[in-house]
């Protein structure tokens, strides 16, 4: 595909101008800078930090994200993070487990952060306490000796139950993925394959048995067929494209929509859908709803515009 051009209308319609204040007030904010790096990791006083930091990232576009990696020196595992084999396949499974941008730019690239004093790793959904003798080991080491380890907290995934083994409340389909995926067929460009997939996924985050964060993240996503010998798979297609969100409706009583317009589509893009946002004076039982979607996703394809219907479990 030559060429196409970009654009993204959100829900939240900001210009280029006010996005940018947002970039630079997050990355100047002293109280939201409140991680130092801590030899090859990122150290926060406490889960509090650790979160407010984590949500006011997921607030960013890619520069915002990258400059502020940049300013902390820290070599973030968004740097080596690698899904393209995940996504290689005509099925795509709904157990994958996908980090946020955010999520990925606080964690170095072992997958470990310091938070209260405490060297935590992740692995999967789980974040695991380190002791001293284990903060130095690889990933693989900690993976033959992980059955040995403490949970501290959980990307936990929940899909039914009002409380789960612990008797804690969890938000209905915690950390679950739903994929719409495009028809190889809907695309007709001369000489090409192409198919869109977009995850809606969420991302609660679960510290020491307290939900202290649940978000709603929509990733999009372009890609084209490639064929060897041996196989076909799908690779990312890196030209930008045109996207339209503004008739996306996702807003509740305990789920504040924040999709954010960003100006350059193209590959692979996160955006923010919505945040949780338990409030008084309503009762803790009356928090944990589940979260609610609908309106299509357009994008726009060799002169042509292409909806998905968005709706959650």
């Amino acid at each position: 595909m030559k060429k196409l051009i970009t654009l993204f209308l959100g829900l939240t319609i900001l210009s280029c101008s006010s996005e940018d204040q947002v970039n630079q007030d997050v990355a100047s904010s002293k109280e939201t800078s409140a991680s130092v790096l801590d030899g090859k990791m990122l150290s926060f006083k406490n889960e509090e930090s650790f979160i407010k930091e984590y949500s006011d990232l997921a607030l960013l576009d890619s520069k915002g994200l990258q400059d502020w990696i940049t300013s902390k020196g820290v070599n973030s595992l968004s740097k080596v993070s690698d899904e393209s084999t995940a996504m290689e396949d005509d099925v795509l499974s709904e157990t994958r487990v996908i980090y946020s941008d955010a999520l990925e730019a606080v964690l170095n690239t072992e997958s470990k952060v310091k938070i209260g004093g405490k060297v935590l790793w992740l692995n999967g959904r789980d974040f695991y306490i380190l002791s001293e003798n284990e903060i130095n080991k690889s990933p693989k080491e900690l993976i033959s000796i992980k059955e040995n380890l403490v949970v501290y907290g959980q990307l936990l995934s929940v899909s039914k139950s009002t409380k789960d083994l612990t008797s804690r409340y969890v938000i209905p389909n915690e950390n679950r993925i739903k994929t719409f995926v495009t028809d190889e067929g809907s695309f007709n460009v001369p000489g090409m394959r192409y198919r869109h997939v977009l995850d809606l996924y969420n991302e609660t985050v679960l510290l020491n048995n307290v939900v202290y964060s649940s978000k709603m993240f929509l990733r999009s996503l372009m890609q084209y067929r490639s064929c060897s010998t041996w196989r076909c798979t799908w690779k990312t297609e890196s030209t930008p494209m045109q996207v339209d969100g503004s008739n996306i409706s996702a807003n509740s009583l305990f789920w504040n929509a924040s999709l954010v317009m960003d100006s350059s589509v193209s590959g692979s893009k996160t955006f923010l859908l919505a945040t949780w946002t338990p409030k008084a004076p309503y009762g803790e039982q009356t928090w944990y709803q589940n979260f609610e979607v609908s309106g299509n996703f357009k994008i726009y394809v060799v002169n042509a515009w292409h909806e998905i219907p968005l709706s959650w479990y």
